[in-house]
Formats: C-alpha cells, structure tokens, sequence
C-alpha cells in the first residue's frame, strides 16, 4: 500500500513485474500420450471468448468473456460445480484485483465475493482452492507465453511435480490466460490427471 500509485487506485506493487521467457507444451492424440515417457496430462475441457475490442464498449468490472469461456470449458469438462470439483487454479493475475475478478466471472464464488474467498483463506496453498501455486503472473510476468506458462504449472501439478509449490492430490486443474485490452479475451484449460 505504501508504494507509488501508478493510475489510482493501483499502486505500483499491484503491478506484476515484466520479464523475458519462453515455454512450450506437446499435445498429442490419446495413443502417442499414453506412450511418452513423462506421466500424460488430459485434456478436459477448452473455452475461449472475446469481447469488444474498444474499451468503452464493455463494463471492465464484468468480464463477460472469461465467464462465456469458463460456461464452454466446464461444459466440456463436464464440470457442475467449479469450486467442488476443481482442486487448483493457475490464473493470469497481471494485477492484483484480477484474481478475485476473475474467480468470480469463472463462478467459484457470487459477484464481489472474490476478495472475501482471498481474506477467508480460501486460496491459500492449504485452502480450498490453491490460486497460483507457483506465484503466478504477479511473481513473474513473461508477458506473451504467461497463459502457456499457467498451462505448465497445472501440469506439473497434475504430475505431482511441483515441488516445493505442489498441492496435494491434485486430479483437477484450471489454467487462464487473456490477452488483448483489459482482458477483451480470455481462453480457461481444464486439465486432468486421468
């Protein structure tokens, strides 16, 4: 809170700190998968949406995109309700009043609810719901593959490879990414481990 404000009311360590990577992913047919030599994550469920483009065209407190593309990833997945049946989430938190933003366009909590499920716990390493296990885009912003990286990070969870950041028993992980203006896209992976 002591820090500089950059455009009222974010100040300047609401801001996640730009940096340089790369990432890659391999996705294969069921047959090839099942041959590598890693653990296969699966593929559930995909949605992606976008809205206006121009910034007056769209209420920026209500991401209509994230919450389309979330309705057509769990649809997919098969997914009833979120926040039972999901166990980690890797979300793109470029600033800090996206994560309960977009917790709650993706519906695991009501509208303005998503600071009460961060001040309550709920998205702790030990909570409920574990939100950016690994320190997401507010630790470290590789702007253009941060969504692939949230990809990488569900897996590695999935795989039960993450170390010092690894959740227990996770069988069900959403990974977020957006792009264009204030989030005018956003594109929600569900991942399993089986």
């Amino acid at each position: 809170m002591r820090s500089r404000m950059i455009a009222d009311p974010i100040k300047l360590l609401d801001c996640s700190p730009v940096s340089d990577g790369a990432a890659a992913v391999i996705i294969a047919n069921q047959d090839r998968a099942r041959r590598a030599k890693k653990k296969p994550v699966w593929i559930k469920g995909v949605g992606h949406c976008a809205e206006a483009y121009f910034l007056g065209d769209r209420d920026l407190a209500d991401p209509v995109a994230l919450r389309e593309a979330s309705r057509k990833a769990y649809g997919m997945a098969g997914i009833a309700k979120p926040l039972s049946e999901i166990d980690i989430v890797e979300l793109y938190d470029a600033f800090s009043y996206m994560e309960p933003l977009w917790l709650e366009a993706m519906g695991f909590c009501g509208p303005g609810e998503g600071g009460q499920m961060t001040e309550r716990g709920m998205t702790n390493m030990e909570g409920i719901l574990p939100v950016n296990p690994s320190g997401g885009v507010m630790s470290s912003h590789p702007v253009l593959v941060a969504g692939l990286v949230r990809i990488i990070e569900a897996v590695l969870q999935l795989r039960g490879e993450a170390g010092a950041r690894q959740v227990p028993s996770v069988n069900t992980a959403l990974a977020h990414g957006i792009n264009g203006p204030c989030g005018q896209s956003h594109c929600v992976w569900i991942l399993g481990a089986d």
